[in-house]
């Protein structure tokens, strides 16, 4: 039913012959996510596509043979290095390891590919640019080359989407075509894009469980992944809970409910920095500059105050937005409480919602017929 797809590796680039995602750095070099793990269906694939990924697939009658994998990254070390780097959160789609397996050290080879992207959540479309990848078919370049006789080098800068820096999970379906091949690749990306505070450091321990993707890991990832989203559901609904009463004028103290005066923002940051003790005392802000979940849940509620108070439409992660739901949210006259507690609510909900999706999301692309449900 499975096969791992980290077991082949290209020779020339040392990667899986999978979709990698990375950033273009100084000196034609990629910095790369981290890719947990990685699986191709075997038993009907095409039937993993989603809808909206099918109808691209049929416009397209040359193609013969479809890989349909699912693929896991951890963004925590790419993620630091944008924010060190001052850079936005834009990655690239690289596919030249699986354009190109078996490609020796000091190889070069190069195509043209057609790509696009459906089915994102928390991943957006650079559509304004050549570059970017969309929801429908571009024409891109891959190539690889040898820098100096000695660095092997992917490019060029192109099949980039932008990530939402304020999502924990995010994910997106990318379907490939090589020019003049009858074979293509569908792939769903999931994306774990914070790793050091303790509730998605568990969810990212569940992606390595997956190893050879044997029915036995297969079963073993889908009960650490469902046990670390639980655990991590329910720590975030106490914190939504905490949070969102205080500012509603109830104050809940060791199970026992009390209404009157409180300082409700005090409660708001108590709690994140709890959140933010459990990334460890090894944490170090100058090393690891990506923020924390406390300040993505900061940044999400910003963004839910910011949105109702705009008109006309914009863009999702929008700096603007977040400046002005940061306004509203800090300064005492800018808004009422219950429309901070209001806004606690959605961002918290939309973080449990994308964790439940990741979950719900595996258990049915993983299922194992007799076995799971």
């Amino acid at each position: 039913m499975f096969r791992s797809g980290m077991q082949q590796v290209c020779p020339g680039l040392k990667l899986p012959t999978v979709p990698h995602l990375g950033c273009l750095g100084e000196g034609s070099q990629y910095e790369l996510a981290k890719t947990c793990s990685a699986v191709r269906f075997m038993k009907e694939p095409h039937e993993k596509i989603p809808a909206s990924g099918f109808d691209l697939l049929m416009r397209r009658d040359s193609v013969m043979d479809v890989e349909v994998y699912v693929v896991m990254y951890d963004m925590q070390d790419l993620r630091d290095w944008l924010y060190r780097n001052g850079l936005p959160f834009v990655v690239n789609i690289l596919f030249q390891a699986w354009l190109f397996p078996d490609l020796l050290y000091r190889g070069e080879a190069g195509t043209t590919v057609e790509a696009a992207i459906f089915d994102m959540a928390g991943v957006f479309p650079v559509q304004d640019r050549p570059e970017g990848a969309s929801r429908s078919f571009r024409t891109f370049p891959q190539q690889v080359w040898v820098k100096d006789k000695i660095y092997m080098c992917m490019g060029p800068d192109t099949l980039q989407v932008r990530v939402d820096r304020g999502r924990l999970v995010c994910s997106f379906w990318s379907l490939c075509i090589p020019e003049g091949e009858e074979r293509a690749i569908v792939t769903k990306h999931v994306l774990l894009n914070e790793t050091h505070t303790h509730i998605s450091k568990e969810v990212g321990l569940s992606f390595h469980e997956l190893g050879d993707a044997s029915i036995s890991c297969v079963l073993q990832h889908l009960q650490k992944l469902l046990v670390s989203v639980q655990n991590g559901t329910h720590r975030l609904s106490r914190l939504m809970g905490r949070c969102e009463s205080a500012f509603e004028g109830v104050f809940v103290d060791g199970g026992s409910v009390q209404s009157g005066a409180q300082d409700a923002m005090s409660i708001w940051n108590e709690q994140l920095q709890l959140l933010d003790r459990s990334a460890g005392p090894t944490h170090q802000a100058s090393e690891c500059p990506a923020p924390l979940l406390s300040e993505m849940l900061r940044r999400r509620v910003y963004e839910e105050l910011g949105r109702k108070r705009r008109r006309g439409k914009f863009p999702s992660d929008d700096e603007d937005t977040i400046s002005l739901g940061h306004r509203a949210f800090t300064e005492p006259a800018a808004a009422k409480d219950h429309e901070r507690a209001e806004a606690i609510h959605a961002a918290l909900i939309g973080c449990i919602h994308d964790l439940e999706s990741l979950c719900e999301g595996n258990a049915e692309l993983l299922a194992v017929d007799g076995l799971t449900a």
